[in-house]
């Protein structure tokens, strides 16, 4: 099988919220969490015990400790989702965040 990733994942456990984006501005949102295996600037693989639609979107935030404290909350795209685990790209990260989650993971 061959490797699709473009990026390097590293193992670095981190708790995740996420929420499924509304255009009712009346409700509000309701997160969820869960833990992440790993984590690249592309993407990462969640630990999950539910099963999402391919391509389905949801909001995603989570927050990386370094020298600094990032609070990130961008969009997620969920690229295969089984039992117990499920793959997401990230969507719309600007230049600032993924240079943020770079040096966080300690590649470039």
């Amino acid at each position: 099988m061959e490797e699709k990733r473009k990026a390097v994942r590293v193992e670095k456990p981190l708790i995740i919220q996420y929420a499924h984006s509304s255009s009712d501005l009346v409700k509000p949102l309701v997160w969820d969490s869960t833990t992440a295996k790993n984590i690249s600037i592309e993407g990462m693989l969640l630990n999950t015990d539910k099963i999402f639609a391919k391509n389905e979107k949801f909001l995603l935030r989570f927050v990386l400790l370094t020298d600094s404290v990032y609070h990130l909350e961008f969009v997620a795209e969920v690229i295969e989702s089984l039992p117990y685990r499920t793959r997401i790209k990230f969507i719309n990260l600007d230049e600032q965040q993924k240079k943020i989650i770079s040096d966080y993971l300690g590649v470039y």
